[in-house]
């Protein structure tokens, strides 16, 4: 996602919204894909939640804007952003694009066409 924000970012805006932690390690004990990665536990507060979200961006090495959902999920509820989406708003507020429900559901090539089509690209 770092090479299309960064080919975009002057004509778009862009934003990674973290919802929720997928594998929390207080719920899979040692289970699922993140095991070996960095352990974090299910947010109690929204400033546990902004504490976990700064993580990922510097785990991630992200230059890209990130917002938090509140802990009522109303991001996450609004776009069916779990467990992993991506979308595209257009300049009116539109839905455009959006991509299947899971990690293997979001598709960058097709956003890139999305988003080209929208900034006017042929």
């Amino acid at each position: 996602m770092e090479k299309f924000y960064n080919e975009y970012k002057d004509r778009a805006e862009f934003f990674l919204i973290y919802v929720r932690e997928a594998h929390p390690s207080d719920k899979e004990k040692g289970k699922g894909p993140n095991k070996s990665g960095p352990q974090v536990e299910t947010p109690k507060a929204p400033e546990d939640r902004a504490v976990a979200a700064s993580d990922c961006v510097r785990d991630l090495k992200l230059s890209m804007p990130v917002l938090i959902d509140d802990m009522a999920g109303t991001a996450e509820k609004a776009y069916r952003g779990w467990p992993a989406r991506l979308v595209v708003v257009d300049a009116d507020g539109k839905v455009a694009y959006c991509t299947q429900a899971s990690p293997q559901g979001a598709n960058p090539k097709e956003a890139v066409a999305v988003v080209g089509r929208l900034v006017g690209e042929k």
